[in-house]
């Protein structure tokens, strides 16, 4: 008698355990999935750090040189505009420097590249080399150097760990292009930490570049950098530049 009236105790058993282990085991599926999700994440990371170092190449002379030649040849063309960026496009993309390059077009048939190293731990903190290039004939050799300059650095640093981003950017000497830089950190909510201003710029470029960049009221440190005068020249300028641009995105 007493056995056929105590209740059925198993349902209730079986409901707290489903209210217990159901979401315990959503929880530990979660933390699987971000387990396996960051591992692929850190595996692709991997791959592409091996693919860039591979792909690394020391300054030189020889490049300085090679990349001075065709530099000066297309500024010296009306078609500066598209030549220039097509070169660096193609210069510093994934197949010659491992970058995964960006243009930002504008104007008329205008084009600002860049392309950087991720920072590892503070990726919205930018230091920047800049070079800028116009149609000035005065400016020609100088722009020239500054560019070649650009690019053997950034093949030399191709793949390296640094702490903030380290960005090499090449854009029109122009208040348009500015802003187009300017305009492209705001949408990302990156703050400009150094900017390294390759080419021996003068009181007015540097100007024109501390107005439209705010760089006093942001906090920038602005630091012109002196143009070769020849490809001699050029190199000893290009492996102070690697290690200040090292230094200021925190290399571990």
């Amino acid at each position: 008698m007493t056995e056929a009236t105590q209740p059925n105790t198993a349902p209730g058993r079986w409901i707290r355990f489903a209210l217990v282990m159901l979401p315990l085991g959503t929880i530990l599926l979660g933390i699987a999935s971000f387990g396996i999700w960051q591992w692929k994440k850190d595996q692709a990371a991997d791959r592409s750090f091996k693919y860039a170092m591979a792909l690394r190449r020391t300054i030189s002379l020889e490049g300085i040189q090679r990349h001075a030649g065709i530099i000066r040849e297309a500024l010296g063309k009306e078609d500066r505009h598209l030549s220039i960026p097509g070169y660096l496009e193609s210069t510093m993309g994934a197949e010659n420097m491992g970058y995964t390059v960006r243009r930002a077009r504008f104007g008329a048939e205008q084009s600002n590249i860049d392309a950087e190293l991720t920072g590892k731990t503070r990726p919205r903190e930018i230091v920047m080399a800049l070079a800028l290039y116009d149609a000035d004939k005065t400016r020609l050799e100088s722009s020239t150097q500054a560019i070649a300059e650009l690019l053997n650095v950034a093949h030399e640093t191709t793949g390296e760990a640094v702490a903030r981003s380290l960005r090499y950017a090449v854009i029109p000497n122009s208040e348009e292009a500015l802003k187009q830089l300017k305009e492209g950190m705001r949408n990302e909510e990156e703050r400009l930490m150094h900017l390294l201003v390759l080419g021996s710029p003068n009181e007015a470029t540097l100007n024109q570049i501390n107005t439209v960049l705010e760089t006093k009221a942001r906090g920038t440190r602005v630091l012109p950098c002196p143009a070769g005068e020849n490809a001699e020249a050029t190199l000893t300028h290009a492996r102070t530049l690697k290690e200040m641009l090292l230094q200021a995105a925190e290399r571990p």
